[in-house]
């Protein structure tokens, strides 16, 4: 710990942190992807790195689903979820370009991801399979946001 309000994780990635989630049910873990190839799961009060998984090229962003299960996606285009608690990793389905936006809704309970191929597509989490793919014109940059009421927001940029 570096101040009161500050800490400083052991075995941070080897590269580049690309994003930062926080758990759902507390801010006690942390989900760290980077642009070593992996996903991180830190304890932060006990500044310890519980979990670590892989991908093939370097992840752009990851997300909790429920408390043990996460999310990830990136350049090497596959969607994986990992179950925090028996350290197995599946790969849920692929984008043609690399995943830029991985988010969860739990209002209509979907992960939603957002790819350099134009595409915004929503991902059962239950089964796990693809439940719609929406297809952005061409050109158009698409950034996903869960806004503070938790309404799906899709914003061109």
């Amino acid at each position: 710990m570096t101040g009161s309000n500050e800490y400083k994780l052991n075995q941070g990635p080897e590269d580049s942190i690309s994003a930062v989630k926080f758990s759902p049910s507390t801010g006690q873990f942390l989900l760290v992807s980077s642009w070593d190839c992996t996903v991180r799961l830190y304890d932060v009060g006990g500044n310890s790195m519980r979990i670590k998984y892989s991908h093939l090229a370097p992840v752009l962003d990851c997300a909790f689903y429920d408390p043990t299960h996460a999310w990830s996606g990136g350049l090497d285009t596959q969607l994986k979820t990992h179950d925090l608690n028996t350290d197995q990793d599946t790969i849920v389905g692929t984008h043609d370009a690399p995943i830029r936006c991985v988010e969860y809704c739990p209002e209509v309970n979907v992960m939603v991801t957002g790819s350099w191929d134009r595409s915004v597509r929503l991902w059962d989490p239950r089964t796990p399979c693809n439940a719609g793919t929406f297809t952005q014109p061409e050109k158009t940059k698409v950034h996903i946001d869960l806004i503070l009421n938790s309404d799906l927001k899709l914003k061109n940029i």
